[in-house]
């Protein structure tokens, strides 16, 4: 019997080698289970790097960065609430920082490796809260996470004329609308939103919506479900000015139509019963204008203006798109504007014979070069400027576009001022000045241009018939030069237009006057339409 003990100790002891001798074989750590189950442990670069965090008008993110293969698993939990992911098949980073990432509903992120093969990130959280996980292609790879917006509030536009109802979120939404009968509701599902707290009803303060009920349809959706006492047409869409809200309202209806003669033009008013969007669209072939107005309908029983057909036309399209036609007479212009509260679009309609046309002023002088000086000490540079000024006015009040080569007291070089007209390409340069003489008696407007210019001339001949029928002036004459600089070097028709003379006492004091000046601007403006709208000579 004592000999089969001292046996088994000494097969102990011998099986005691055996191990230790495995164990320095593996490293010094004992061999406690086959190789096999060893594989199951983190492959080598299989590590979570780091989490960032973005927050995108409110839509709150958060990027696992990973390198290697993992698998994962998440859940929320409450008391306290915190959404836990766990990954398997990691190692964790060394001093892989936390720090700066709460943001919102986030109280805290932590991460710690949860046994063996598993790390697990915990988020702390306000309240429990919808997200979605997607893995990150690129290198590193990883997690996307994505926690759902949150509903913030939601109510009726208490300053709305119609029926208006706004809800708003922390981040821009996607959403989905369907009208259900009988009994009537109107059903939108907003995607990726939480509420925050249990099922809510909002009361109606409307004949049509009775009230609004408010739950989490699914983790990922909230439903909104408006009981309307009548299918009455709607727009659910996103605030022009808050992306992060969504505004529900019934149809706007065009209420009014109103054409207003004035002169040879006049003003189409058009009133709604709530805000008019749409784009206008001028048609040069046709010479209409085209206000599309969406999200509209007529009202009921609406009606135009009597004898008005002629003048402009409206028509319903589909969907829901009130259209609105104006005839613009060939040489007239048009503006288009909204009234503050957007109810309202007036259409102006005027006479605008120069419309399209660009038309180059050079106030002459200017800066050191002071110009002729009167006896009675008016400045030419000062003078070519304010005329110039109230000629650009005028004409642009008939449609044209302006462009001077100086807007104040500045000096130009003669060729830097050809060099701008052409540059701008221009229909037509007309240089401002005024005269000079040693002989106190000599007076009279004068226009000079380019003797080898046929258009200049013609250009000439207009402005001088136009003016001198407003001012009644002595006229010197068109004279020609070859020596000019603008009119030589100008690559479109170009003239210089001699006012009068300052060193005349009796013309000094009429080019002072803002009645003059009037009478020669109306008169050049008056001769550029005459010379845009005289057909060329054969």
């Amino acid at each position: 019997m004592k000999k089969t003990t001292d046996q088994k100790r000494i097969v102990c002891l011998i099986g005691l080698v055996l191990l230790c001798f495995f164990s320095l074989l593996t490293g010094g750590r004992p061999c406690l289970r086959p190789p096999a189950a060893a594989a199951a442990a983190p492959a080598q670069g299989n590590i979570l790097l780091g989490l960032t965090r973005t927050n995108d008008q409110g839509k709150l993110s958060y990027d696992l960065l990973i390198n290697g293969d993992f698998t994962y698993h998440s859940f929320l939990l409450s008391a306290p609430e915190r959404l836990v992911i766990d990954l398997t098949g990691l190692d964790l980073a060394p001093a892989l920082a936390t720090d700066g990432l709460t943001d919102g509903p986030i109280k805290g992120v932590r991460v710690s490796r949860f046994d063996q093969n598993t790390v697990r990130v915990v988020f702390d959280l306000e309240y429990l809260i919808g997200y979605k996980l997607e893995r990150r292609t690129g290198v590193p790879g990883g997690l996307r996470l994505d926690f759902n917006v949150v509903l913030k509030d939601i109510g009726f536009q208490m300053a709305s004329t119609v029926p208006e109802i706004y809800v708003e979120t922390s981040g821009p939404v996607q959403y989905k609308v369907d009208f259900l009968l009988n009994p009537h509701r109107l059903v939108i599902d907003l995607w990726d939103v939480t509420l925050t707290g249990p099922a809510l009803t909002v009361p109606g303060n409307d004949t049509w919506v009775e009230s609004i009920r408010v739950s989490q349809f699914d983790p990922q959706t909230i439903r909104l479900v408006l009981d309307i006492n009548e299918p009455r047409n709607c727009v659910v869409g996103i605030d022009e000015t808050n992306p992060a809200r969504l505004l529900i309202k019934t149809m706007t209806e065009l209420q009014e139509a109103t054409w207003h003669p004035d002169g040879d033009g006049g003003r189409l008013v058009l009133k709604g019963s709530g805000q008019l969007p749409g784009e206008p669209r001028f048609d040069p072939k046709t010479g209409k204008l085209y206000i599309r107005i969406p999200q509209t309908k007529l009202g009921e029983g609406f009606q135009t203006a009597t004898g008005t057909d002629s003048v402009f036309k409206l028509r319903e399209e589909d969907p829901s798109t009130v259209e609105v036609e104006l005839a613009v007479p060939r040489g007239h212009d048009y503006s288009v504007t909204w009234g503050q509260d957007r109810r309202t679009i007036t259409v102006e309609v005027k006479n605008a014979p120069l419309s399209g046309r660009v038309i180059i002023l050079d106030p002459g002088h200017g800066g050191a070069d002071a110009g002729a000086i009167s006896p009675g000490g008016l400045r030419e540079k000062e003078l070519n400027l304010a005329v110039a000024l109230r000629l650009k006015q005028k004409l642009e009040g008939l449609g044209a576009e302006v462009l001077l080569t100086r807007e104040d007291d500045q000096y130009l070089w003669l060729y830097d001022r050809v060099a701008i007209a052409n540059r701008t390409g221009g229909a037509v340069l007309l240089s401002i000045h005024a005269n000079n003489h040693n002989k106190r008696d000599i007076h009279g407007l004068e226009i000079w241009h380019h003797p080898d210019r046929s258009e200049s001339a013609v250009l000439a001949k207009a402005l001088s018939e136009a003016v001198l029928a407003r001012t009644n002036q002595h006229f010197r004459g068109i004279m020609a030069s070859k020596d000019l600089v603008l009119p030589r070097e100008a690559q479109m028709p170009a003239v210089i237009f001699e006012m009068g003379f300052v060193s005349n006492r009796e013309e000094e004091k009429l080019l002072k006057t803002v009645e003059f000046q009037d009478k020669i601007t109306d008169g050049i403006s008056q001769g550029l339409i005459a010379y845009f709208h005289t057909p060329a000579e054969p």
